[in-house]
């Protein structure tokens, strides 16, 4: 004799009530890695703003710090702007209850972000791996 499995518990208030939350809480995260962005931005223009016209450093930069710092705010803008995107897509799939697989994956890449993001992403696998969130998000 099998066993049945056992019956879902029904999606409860509660549960919208914390992928809301969760949501929102992504959507404000998107926020700050756009924030991030600007920065970025805003110090590279200021770096620049010291390099003369004709592309030599000023005193205090020579021509390899330059192309150094060059890489690493575009590599932290890149990162800044894709993190940004896919929490900002987390948030709206939370919302519509779609794309668990994304979620999780945000979930996981939010958890390097110490300690705000390790929270969220924690919690967020908590939501999600309970059995009537999982069933909602497969319908």
């Amino acid at each position: 004799m099998s066993n049945p499995a056992p019956a879902v518990s029904a999606f409860s208030a509660e549960d919208e009530s914390h992928l809301k939350l969760l949501s929102i809480f992504y959507y404000v995260l998107a926020a700050l890695g756009a924030l991030t962005l600007l920065m970025v931005a805003g110090l590279g223009a200021l770096v620049f703003g010291m390099v003369g016209r004709d592309g030599h450093g000023s005193a205090a930069f020579d021509g390899g710090d330059i192309a150094v710092l060059t890489v690493v705010l575009l590599l932290s803008a890149a990162l800044s702007l894709a993190g940004a995107v896919l929490q900002f897509l987390t948030a709206q799939r939370l919302r519509q209850r779609r794309s668990r697989g994304l979620c999780q994956f945000t979930a996981a890449i939010t958890c390097l972000s110490f300690p705000l993001g390790t929270a969220l992403g924690v919690f967020t696998f908590i939501v999600l791996a309970r059995p009537q969130v999982r069933a909602a998000f497969a319908d």
